[in-house]
């Protein structure tokens, strides 16, 4: 991927009031894309994964492993929004934004006294997105885990014998990241309409979107039977989504094996790829017969026994030769490394070293660069002072703010 000295968003302003994981990854996303994108932060604590890192190195200077991997290239301001100052600051910065980003609760906006519609009023030009767990109207505390069982995604992720279980990560935080990243470029984008056209703009936008929302975009699939037709299919992990037999995960004589055969001659690909390789006579006839009953359990026995005989490595070779779709089940830090070339470089300086380290990229390429160089992931309220001085507060302000805890600061000495 090349690097862009502008990237697409270049030129705009992102206020990243937002905190822990989705929030920060709509930030990052569009800072990814070239906007200048400011985090505010509180004055007197630090967000929960500044503090969580396996490194206590990273750990005492509130640069948490999850934290970097999504705010590089921010800027960071520590304000106390008791203060009018902070206040005064806070409303300065959004005058001058094209975008603010926020994942508190409904209403919690409102009572710190910037009530998104009434900053859409003010501001024609604002795009104010809010991030919430189960929409507007619920003040119902939301986690990705409790979003993943109210979606239902626990229950079609369940294991073979109907028990929900949980994705092993936050899944839903990150799609929810995914769709109000979409949401803020198309008001952008329908912003940018409006002034080509020279329609007048009589208010910005306030987008709105919900963790519960983002969980069933992704699971159409799995509610579209008893949703359309009223067909209650069984599902679980443990079977293909086709219904066919013969895909799963096995353990192989090394390493897990992912295997698809979705299409017929998948499926005779794949039969005939361990006849003539592993598989006993009986043993072939056998899977096949189980795979054209349509059963389950003891095609993937059979499956299972053949499998074993080899490492997922050598069957990833024959089965790719077969025209079988396959891979070996890579653990997420292998295949992170497989493609963080195209990522970003950070180098951050701890007491004893400096720190190496990819950060992930925006996930798509294109003919044309989108990637600027990053600053390294921000401690908090190291541009405090310069992020009060843009929004218009003078020298002896700004140092009053700092004394007296309106605002904080620091810095990677």
């Amino acid at each position: 991927m090349q690097k862009a000295e502008r990237g697409p968003l270049a030129g705009l302003t992102v206020i990243d009031w937002t905190h822990v994981l989705a929030g920060p990854f709509v930030g990052y996303q569009l800072g990814l894309l070239g906007a200048e994108v400011i985090r505010v932060e509180r004055a007197d604590g630090d967000d929960m994964i500044r503090a969580k890192a396996a490194d206590p190195a990273l750990a005492r200077l509130g640069l948490g492993e999850a934290f970097i991997t999504q705010n590089a290239g921010k800027r960071s301001v520590a304000l106390n929004m008791r203060d009018a100052r902070s206040r005064q600051a806070m409303e300065a910065l959004i005058a001058k934004a094209d975008v603010l980003l926020e994942n508190f609760r409904p209403g919690k906006l409102a009572k710190l006294g910037f009530d998104p519609a009434r900053l859409i009023e003010r501001h024609p030009r604002l795009v104010v997105c809010s991030v919430t767990g189960f929409g507007q109207g619920s003040d119902k505390r939301a986690y990705d885990h409790v979003v993943q069982a109210a979606s239902g995604l626990m229950a079609a992720n369940a294991d073979a014998e109907g028990r929900p279980q949980r994705i092993g990560f936050p899944v839903v935080d990150y799609a929810v990241g995914q769709q109000a990243a979409m949401a803020v470029l198309a008001a952008l984008l329908r912003r940018s309409r409006a002034a080509e056209s020279c329609e007048p703009r009589l208010r910005g936008e306030w987008m709105q979107v919900s963790m519960m929302g983002a969980a069933l975009t992704l699971m159409a699939p799995a509610f579209a039977a008893p949703l359309v037709s009223g067909v209650d299919l069984p599902r679980s992990r443990s079977t293909a989504f086709s219904g066919n037999p013969l895909p799963g995960t096995f353990p192989t004589g090394k390493g897990y094996l992912a295997i698809v055969c979705n299409a017929p001659d998948q499926g005779e690909a794949l039969l005939r790829a361990l006849a003539q390789s592993a598989a006993t006579p009986d043993e072939a006839t056998a899977l096949a017969q189980a795979a054209q009953a349509g059963e389950v359990e003891r095609t993937q026995q059979i499956l299972g026994a053949v499998l074993s005989r080899k490492p997922a490595g050598e069957w990833v070779g024959l089965l790719n030769d077969a025209g079988v779709p396959v891979s070996v089940v890579a653990q997420p830090v292998e295949a992170a490394r497989s493609i963080s070339d195209d990522w970003p470089a950070v180098a951050i300086e701890l007491p004893t070293r400096t720190l190496q380290t990819k950060v992930p990229g925006i996930g798509f390429q294109s003919t044309e660069p989108l990637t600027a160089r990053l600053r390294i992931p921000p401690r908090r309220g190291q541009h405090t002072r310069e992020v009060l001085a843009q929004a218009g507060l003078d020298a002896r302000t700004i140092d009053a703010m700092l004394s007296e805890g309106a605002a904080s600061e620091s810095s990677l000495d």
